[in-house]
């Protein structure tokens, strides 16, 4: 039984399939997770009995990760590391390297790659920096208990970046039309957009965790 009243991003946390049928309606289970589901439906107008119907289909099926919650900090921020930080860093790399290059290979026929490609760089510049803080900083002082007040002070910082990051992709997802290639785009066009998209996925479920799980534990 799904809970209205419920905060959607517990809705992910208590099964991570559902983040797919959230993604899919463009609903924030991240930022603005702490809404109530019942609200976000009502707001955006959304039908509320398919809905229902799509997250518990998602919920029936065996969950293909454990519920973060349960899980220590120490074993929180491994994952972290291992799994989603160097992925984001390697694809950083990919998307900004392919975007420039097909920019420049396409600039007269598909001008839309050039605001791509600075959309892809603007995240790059403010996404590493921040990985860098959490990895030298924030993390190392949550593994040891050792929080200043000047440190709690960033992780206040680190919860107002994701909402910037959040900002940045819808700007992205306006300027790609929801990340649909042009018309007559090449493969490699396509394959780019579609990266593009399953790259906000993973940021997406990475700050997730971080805002509904770790960072509460010190804040």
């Amino acid at each position: 039984m799904i809970d209205l009243d419920a905060p959607v991003a517990d809705l992910v946390l208590a099964h991570s399939a559902t983040a797919t049928v959230l993604d899919r309606r463009h609903i924030d289970y991240c930022c603005e997770g702490h809404r109530p589901l019942g609200q976000v439906i009502a707001e955006r107008q959304l039908d509320r009995e398919a809905l229902m119907a799509e997250l518990a289909a998602a919920m029936a099926e065996p969950d293909p990760e454990a519920d973060p919650r349960t899980a220590t900090t120490s074993a929180l921020i491994s994952r972290a590391l291992a799994r989603q930080h160097r992925h984001l860093r390697a694809l950083l790399a990919l998307l900004g390297h392919q975007s420039r290059e097909l920019m420049i290979q396409h600039a007269t026929k598909l001008p839309a790659l050039r605001q791509l490609a600075n959309a892809v760089d603007e995240i790059a510049s403010h996404m590493l920096p921040h990985l860098d803080r959490e990895e030298d900083e924030l993390f190392p002082a949550m593994l040891h208990n050792a929080m200043t007040p000047e440190l709690r002070a960033k992780l206040g910082a680190m919860f107002d970046e994701h909402r910037d990051f959040t900002q940045m992709f819808k700007r992205l997802r306006a300027a790609t039309g929801e990340y649909q290639a042009p018309a007559g785009a090449s493969d490699e066009v396509v394959e780019l957009y579609a990266a593009l998209h399953e790259f906000e996925v993973l940021v997406a479920r990475h700050h997730h965790v971080e805002n509904h799980v770790l960072l509460p534990r010190f804040r």
